[in-house]
This record gives structure tokens, C-alpha cells and sequence, in this order.
């Protein structure tokens, strides 16, 4: 069985979320019978063809509510089904609320991304995010940046021992850290600023614009794991909706032990 023809038919899914899809056509994309085709697809991802078109709908569905004002009986019908009834149910069955209640709430969402197939892949499928507006704010900051970003990450991991050994890390950590990521496309250059919102000699203020944001939760402070969700993120997430990540500020915060990171979205749509 070739992983290059399973992860055709998913892009073939992926593709036609908003049609009927046929799992004679799946079948014959990977060269299988029908019945061969969703045993081989529950062995290998751990979830049904059929619950995994289910979610693949509603996590698209998930994102138009919050990003569009696109009327619930229209998304019902654009997802294949019957009814806002019908889609309200399972909708509902899946995050917990009525898409009414979605729309309204600034409640996590759990999103059920594309698989890719991988034969050593064990990741798992499901993330969650928040979509949450970043209010104007200002953060005091310590710099590092460089031409080349391999280079930038030797100047990061050099000024957070800095701030270490000073006593400052302690301070940032007390009051909540940032950690801002910014790409000068024109001149070609990295930055990195590491700061809070209290005001230390030697800082540099800085402005985060009004922006939405992303928001993934990392569960701990630890630079593997953070390098995990980035990676998710890049690969995953970004593959699964209908969001381009823009070229403004990348927010990590860190609390006493967890870490969230806010990457800046916008819908392609608008």
C-alpha cells in the first residue's frame, strides 16, 4: 500500500470538503476496495474515513464562524448537511457548544488537522487554539538580532543567559514574559526581544499592534516543546485552515510554567 497514494486521496478530501464525497472515488484514488480502504485508514490513523471527513467539516465550519459572518444555515448546507439542525447536533457533539454559542464565545478550540501519513508518523491529529484579538501594548524589551537565523538563535539562547545571570529573568518572570519574534523582509534581518510590560533601565519599548492572533498553548516551558508546537504549526495547522500567517510580530508569553504562543493571523478569504 503506497503512503503517496493515501496522502493523495487525503489532499482529494481536503479538496472537496464542500462536495459529496464518494468512497468509490477514495477507493479508487489508492488503488483498493472500499471495505480495504477504511480498514487501512483506521489501522493507520487511529480515527474512521468517515469521522475524519466529519471533522475535517466542522473544523473548516469552526473557522468561518469565527472569521466570516456567514449565516449557520448557509455553513450547514456548504458542509453537506441536511440542516442547520443536523449540523448544529453534530456540531455541538464535537466542541461542546451550538455554533451559535461559538460565534459568540471566545470559548478553545480544539482543531482536528489534515493528516499527512508518515510511516514512522505517531503524532497526534488534534491541537488546541484559540482565536483571540491582541489588544495595542506595550513591551520593555532586551534585543538580539542578526542577518542569518541560525546565528539569531546563538544571540537568544546568549541574551536570555545574560538576563539570567543578572537577575532580570527573574523580573520578567514575575510580572509575565514576551518573547516577540519579527522578520525584516526588506533588509533581510531577525530580531528577537525578550521583555515585559514593567519598564527596566536599558529596555526598549516596544509597540505590539491591535492584531488576531492564534493562540497555542504549550503546557510547559521547555524549548523542545515549544520547538514541537512550532513545528505543528508550520506543517499542520496552517495546511488545515484557511489562514495565512502575516508578517508581524510572533508572541510567545510565559507564565510561572506554561507558555503560549500567539501566531498573527488573517482568513484568505478577507
Amino acid at each position: 500500500m503506497s503512503y503517496d497514494l493515501m496522502n493523495d486521496m487525503i489532499d482529494y478530501i481536503e479538496s472537496n470538503l464542500t462536495e459529496n464525497i464518494e468512497y468509490k472515488k477514495l477507493a479508487r484514488i489508492v488503488g483498493v476496495s472500499e471495505y480495504s480502504l477504511k480498514r487501512i485508514f483506521l489501522f493507520l490513523t487511529g480515527v474512521s474515513l468517515s469521522e475524519y471527513i466529519r471533522k475535517r467539516r466542522l473544523s473548516k465550519a469552526y473557522e468561518e464562524l469565527k472569521m466570516t459572518n456567514i449565516k449557520v444555515i448557509d455553513l450547514a448546507m456548504k458542509y453537506n448537511y441536511d440542516s442547520a439542525i443536523s449540523f448544529a447536533r453534530s456540531f455541538k457533539s464535537l466542541f461542546g457548544v451550538t455554533p451559535t454559542e461559538c460565534r459568540k464565545s471566545d470559548m478553545k478550540y480544539k482543531q482536528f488537522s489534515v493528516i499527512t501519513l508518515r510511516k514512522d508518523d505517531n503524532t497526534e491529529h488534534e491541537i488546541n487554539y484559540e482565536i483571540k484579538k491582541f489588544n495595542k501594548k506595550s513591551i520593555y524589551c532586551f534585543e538580539a538580532h542578526e542577518k542569518n537565523h541560525d546565528d539569531l538563535l546563538f544571540r537568544i539562547r546568549e541574551l536570555y543567559k545574560r538576563l539570567r545571570e543578572n537577575g532580570i529573568r527573574d523580573i520578567f518572570d514575575k510580572n509575565g514574559m514576551y518573547g516577540i519574534s519579527i522578520c525584516d523582509e526588506v533588509n533581510d534581518e531577525y530580531y528577537y526581544y525578550v521583555g515585559s510590560e514593567i519598564k527596566l533601565p536599558c529596555t526598549k519599548k516596544m509597540e505590539i499592534e491591535q492584531g488576531t492572533y492564534a493562540v497555542f498553548e504549550v503546557g510547559v516551558i521547555d524549548q523542545k516543546e515549544i520547538t514541537k508546537i512550532y513545528d505543528y504549526i508550520y506543517n499542520r495547522f496552517i495546511k488545515s485552515t484557511d489562514y495565512i500567517i502575516l508578517n508581524k510580530p510572533e508572541i510567545e508569553l510565559y507564565t510561572k510554567d506554561n507558555c503560549y504562543l500567539y501566531i498573527p493571523i488573517k482568513d484568505k478569504q478577507n
